[in-house]
């Protein structure tokens, strides 16, 4: 293997013999360049070892590895170059424009290696054919020096026998020459059977929109106008190589008339997307199963069905293709049509290369300007949003930390014995479960119009700040009410689950925080929420566990809306570090929803509790003994009559003087 190559190589190969063939072959040779990984791998591998040739195989999860070479592409472009191998050669046009090299499988490894050796150091061949020594003299050695193998003709007809001979990456091609003019000569280079992707530029002092339209239709694929600009013309003929490799969006072509198809196929793939071609809906659905597509270029009557059963049908994949539309009539209400239908722009009919560029760059944006703020959305709240704006609007660029006085209600959780559930499942199982119950706590806070600030491994802190239209208490006790609902749906959907529940505990406190930048200026700046209000709801999350209930509901938060939601007092406590005691309820659900066993215990429980707080431990007792009955054990077997049952007989012994109901929380 020659210095070109002396990388590293990543390996995911699923067959089991070619991979111990490969193992053994690269032992003596490659011992130290060669790494053999899992697909599970791949990702990681690829991060640590940039700059890498990596070789795929599977024929349980081709298509699989198609999408994630995509991604490859996309994230790392031409640092990371990918071989693909398969059985099935005709898997090679699907990723002809995503991987550097397909071949077919099974494969020698010596041919292998001069594959990678190939693609890790690609000769970068240019013709140039023009008639005239000083353009020569201008053009060669500035090329040359830009890494470009150079070779040269100085008529048509020589250009066309050179191009033949050396299979070039890129033509530049005068028009005026002798034997055979360029238009002539660019006509015969497209139309050879091994020359077909070749890139054409033609460069001329002839610049008018004739001579330009009679270069497109021979083939070229840029027309640029002399004297030309050195350093431009490297660029164009630089940005020919890295596009292959660029790892652009996936676009799928539903056109009848396969030469139309592989006109716009070659246009599209010499900007660096991933094209591929259909002839029908039928086939165009089949071919989304196989892999995901980014947009749609579909002609406006396909064969066996009509736009809107198009639309209708790619609705239903998970991460559906924009649909870009191709019509013959340049007609008003065809647009009107498709456009209301879902289509996100049309595109008529003849087109030049420019027009379909611009429209499908203009409609790729659109949808990656979308699925940004979508991300956004995900890891910025909205008040961040909110006072972003304020600050690029209002602010007057200083630069200064933002910290504002507000009224909001703050929400903490974390997962109940999250410690032994780490012993008791592999690393990669309970993260599957943290996520999993992300993903519904998120869409509940969400859908109630809160604010995640931050998860912290098993824990999560959210804020629902009070606005102009009312109170955000309300908000927040949705939230807990309905937090409950879904995860218990969420157990019994799981299948681990389902025999090992997940149990959240919640804490919430309502009143006046600081919304305020956190961080270092320089580096990274949170937007957070901070003070005793934030302080006092995360000690009710963790004084939860003491009293065998989920969640722990302040006074402030039931404040006005007491009506609405039906709870039980808990306890009236008094923080660590504060002064002040607090009334915290347990909430059960909306006003009116509550079971009969619901309504016992709370009146029992109560009554027991109003007991208590008066120094009647005795009757407390009894009434807390009849709320136990009406009472869910939790987890490890403690209940709140439970507590309070072996607090009155603790009470009771020990003649507690200057006694005042309230209960100080030790532990913060």
């Amino acid at each position: 293997m020659n210095e070109a190559t002396n990388q590293k190589l990543v390996l995911c190969i699923e067959n089991v013999l070619f991979r111990s063939y490969l193992e053994n072959h690269f032992q003596k040779s490659l011992s130290e360049n060669a790494i053999f990984i899992n697909k599970d791998a791949i990702a990681n591998s690829i991060a640590e070892n940039q700059n890498v040739v990596l070789i795929l195989q599977s024929e349980s999860e081709e298509f699989r590895l198609v999408e994630i070479a995509s991604r490859l592409k996309r994230v790392f472009g031409s640092e990371v170059k990918i071989i693909f191998l398969s059985l099935d050669y005709k898997i090679g046009e699907e990723v002809s424009t995503i991987v550097d090299r397909f071949l077919q499988f099974p494969i020698e490894a010596d041919t292998l290696i001069d594959c990678v050796t190939e693609i890790a150091a690609p000769e970068k061949k240019v013709l140039l054919i023009d008639d005239s020594k000083l353009v020569h003299k201008t053009i060669v050695d500035e090329l040359i020096t830009s890494g470009f193998d150079v070779h040269q003709a100085f008529d048509g007809l020589e250009g066309f026998e050179k191009a033949v001979e050396i299979k070039p990456s890129v033509v530049i091609c005068d028009i005026e020459m002798p034997r055979m003019n360029g238009f002539e000569a660019c006509s015969k280079i497209r139309n050879h059977p091994d020359l077909g992707n070749t890139y054409i530029i033609m460069s001329s002092t002839l610049g008018s929109a004739a001579d330009q339209k009679k270069g497109f239709e021979v083939g070229v694929d840029e027309y640029i106008t002399k004297p030309v600009i050195i350093g431009e013309l490297i660029d164009r003929v630089q940005k020919v190589f890295n596009s292959a490799s660029s790892g652009r969006e996936s676009i799928l072509i539903l056109e009848q008339n396969l030469n139309l198809a592989k006109t716009i196929s070659k246009s599209l793939s010499q900007q660096g997307f991933h094209t591929r071609i259909t002839d029908s809906i039928r086939s165009s659905l089949r071919s989304l199963k196989r892999m995901n597509s980014d947009l749609i270029l579909s002609e406006i009557e396909p064969s066996d069905g009509t736009i809107i059963d198009l639309l209708n049908s790619i609705e239903s994949f998970d991460s559906s293709p924009d649909l870009l539309v191709m019509t013959s009539r340049d007609s008003q209400a065809d647009a009107r049509m498709v456009l209301n239908a879902g289509a996100v722009g049309v595109l008529s009919k003849p087109f030049n290369t420019d027009a379909l560029l611009a429209v499908t760059e203009r409609s790729l944006a659109d949808r990656r300007s979308k699925k940004e703020q979508e991300q956004l959305g995900r890891y910025v709240s909205k008040a961040s949003s909110q006072m972003a704006i304020e600050k690029a609007i209002l602010g007057d660029g200083d630069g200064e930390a933002r910290a504002d006085k507000k009224t909001a209600s703050i929400f903490f959780s974390d997962i109940a014995g999250f410690t032994e559930r780490c012993e008791r499942y592999t690393a990669r199982e309970v993260v599957e479960q943290v996520n999993f119950l992300y993903d519904t706590m998120t869409k509940v806070i969400l859908r109630n119009n809160g604010d995640i600030d931050k998860f912290i491994g098993d824990a999560c802190m959210a804020f629902w700040l009070d606005t102009s239209n009312g109170s955000s208490n309300e908000h927040l006790l949705n939230t807990i009410i309905e937090m409950n609902q879904e995860l218990e749906k969420m157990n019994a959907d799981h299948p681990l689950l389902a025999e090992d529940p997940i149990i959240v505990r919640m804490g919430a406190n309502s009143g006046e925080v600081i919304l305020c930048d956190l961080g270092a200026a320089d580096a990274r700046v949170d937007l957070t929420v901070i003070g005793d209000t934030v302080n006092a709801a995360a000690r009710l999350e963790s004084a939860v566990k003491q009293y065998g209930v989920n969640n722990l509901v302040s006074e402030h938060s039931l404040k006005g809306i007491e009506d609405k939601f039906c709870g039980r007092i808990i306890d009236e406590v008094r923080v660590k570090g504060k002064k002040e005691s607090i009334k915290c309820f347990e909430i059960f659900c909306l006003s009116g929803e509550e079971k009969e066993n619901v309504k016992y215990l709370k009146e029992s429980f109560e009554a027991g509790f109003e007991q208590y707080q008066l120094g009647q431990f005795s009757e407390a007792k009894q009434l807390f003994q009849k709320a136990k009955e009406y009472e869910a054990v939790s987890g490890d077997g403690l209940t709140a009559s439970k507590l309070y049952i072996e607090r009155c007989d603790y009470l009771i012994e020990n003649n507690v003087d200057n006694w005042t109901g309230i209960w100080s929380l030790s532990e913060k």
